[in-house]
């Protein structure tokens, strides 16, 4: 399949009084159209800053922007802010995570799709601008009628579903989802991801889920990439997701053994022991070695092995290297 988004080499680090500190190192990866990819990790890993790095809209001022984000083949780093702009929205788009604040308090639901529309689609009527409202409302299962509603007036999972509606409005290649779920409550959950499965294939997008929820994410994408400390430590597909966790990465593997598990009658959870790392101090070695069961002597100093591919892991100890056993504490 053809990809429609392509990440390529991407380095972004942050200027701060004490010098740059690094929040994406290196990150690769693609997206074919009709395909969804999870993106995973524990907050703080480097996913939204990705999210926005991708979208273009972390300022120059603010950090140093390295390598190449291409969309149906453009990179946007080469784009003017004019071609960015009409690119946005058109060609990719984003769903926030907290719907409340992605919408303006003082303007109607159909006055955000009125200014969105008119900014990317000139001489269009208002007519088209409420025909074309009511069908994207309704592709997300709400009545066409909240259209007069504003924001406070609408529940969380209705606003989280204008914000899916308003991310498609302009038929976008690449939708990016940036923990589209967040503080709803799990029936709500449940129904906004079936959703956004059924309009991924009814419109054939490339999406970019992203969430720290490692379960939720294997039930709805194709492949599972896991990020720690700004890089991805592991791609795999759903279906290897499932099953054999000790194949995995060994932080993927404390984040599917951290996703609560019915044991009897007890919910368990398993923290990954540990803290992670001050990027401020990182060494050239794995980011993950202070946390890992499995390091050894050479996980230290050795840089992660580079590799590509639509499916790899990245890890000394994988799959067969002699492994280093470490105590552990619980948090």
């Amino acid at each position: 399949m053809t990809a429609a988004l392509v990440v390529d080499s991407l380095h972004l680090s942050y200027h701060t009084p004490n010098g740059p500190v690094p929040a994406l190192r290196n990150v690769s990866l693609s997206i074919s159209s009709n395909e969804i990819l999870g993106l995973v990790g524990e907050s703080g890993s480097g996913k939204s800053t990705m999210a926005q790095a991708i979208m273009r809209l972390v300022k120059s001022d603010v950090a140093t922007i390295d390598g190449h984000v291409l969309v149906d083949g453009q990179n946007l780093y080469q784009l003017s802010p004019e071609e960015l702009r009409l690119t946005r929205w058109k060609k990719i788009s984003m769903v926030f995570q907290s719907s409340m604040n992605a919408l303006n308090p003082v303007l109607s639901i159909q006055e955000h799709f009125k200014d969105t529309m008119e900014a990317h689609i000139p001489g269009i009527s208002r007519k088209e601008i409420v025909e074309r409202t009511s069908d994207l409302l309704e592709q997300v299962r709400l009545n066409p009628a909240i259209a007069r509603n504003y924001a406070h007036e609408l529940s969380g999972g209705m606003r989280q579903r204008v914000v899916i509606a308003l991310s498609l409005a302009l038929d976008p290649h690449v939708l990016i989802m940036d923990e589209p779920t967040t503080a709803l409550d799990v029936v709500v959950q449940r129904s906004i991801l079936d959703e956004i499965a059924d309009l991924q294939q009814k419109r054939h997008l490339a999406v970019l889920f992203i969430s720290h929820d490692f379960n939720l994410v294997s039930g709805l994408a194709d492949r599972i990439a896991v990020m720690y400390a700004g890089e991805i430590m592991e791609i795999t597909d759903r279906g290897m997701a499932l099953e054999h966790v000790q194949d995995h990465h060994p932080y993927t593997q404390g984040l599917m053994r951290a996703a609560p598990r019915l044991n009897g009658t007890k919910v368990s959870i398993e923290g990954i022991p540990g803290e992670p790392p001050d990027m401020t101090q990182l060494t050239p070695g794995c980011s993950f070695y202070e946390r890992c069961p499995m390091r050894m002597s050479m996980c230290r100093t050795t840089p992660l092995p580079t590799k590509t591919g639509s499916v790899y892991v990245r890890c000394h100890a994988m799959p067969n290297t002699e492994t280093e056993k470490v105590q552990t504490s619980e948090f």
